[in-house]
């Protein structure tokens, strides 16, 4: 059992490839690896409470770990309490703690 880190900068709303990261996610995921998200940029926008994005939303009802990153929220004005409950806020102290320990780290 392989560990990921899987750091998503595009919105499912206006990008068609975050669909098919979303799938590879899933299927690590289901194949028994531990898989985690991290959210950077304009990946964030589905973890904003409301808002709906299936595929997005799989991911937290099947145990998928996300975390948002926090410069990224301030930046576009979205509080912690605007998050859905399954999304946890983070930094990018989470990719180098990732790194150093070996896990595959994939920027998409």
């Amino acid at each position: 059992m392989s560990h990921y880190l899987f750091i998503q900068s595009q919105d499912p709303f206006t990008e068609t490839r975050t669909h098919h990261q979303f799938d590879l996610i899933g299927q690590l995921h289901d194949a028994g690896h531990k898989v985690a998200v991290l959210l950077v940029q304009n990946g964030v926008t589905p973890a904003r409470r409301g808002a709906k994005s299936d595929l997005f939303d799989d991911l937290l009802r099947w145990g998928v770990t996300v975390r948002a990153d926090q410069f990224a929220l301030a930046q576009r004005e979205i509080d912690h309490a605007d998050l859905k409950d399954q999304v946890g806020v983070a930094d990018m102290d989470l990719v180098i703690d990732a790194m150093l320990a070996g896990h595959k780290v994939i920027w998409h």
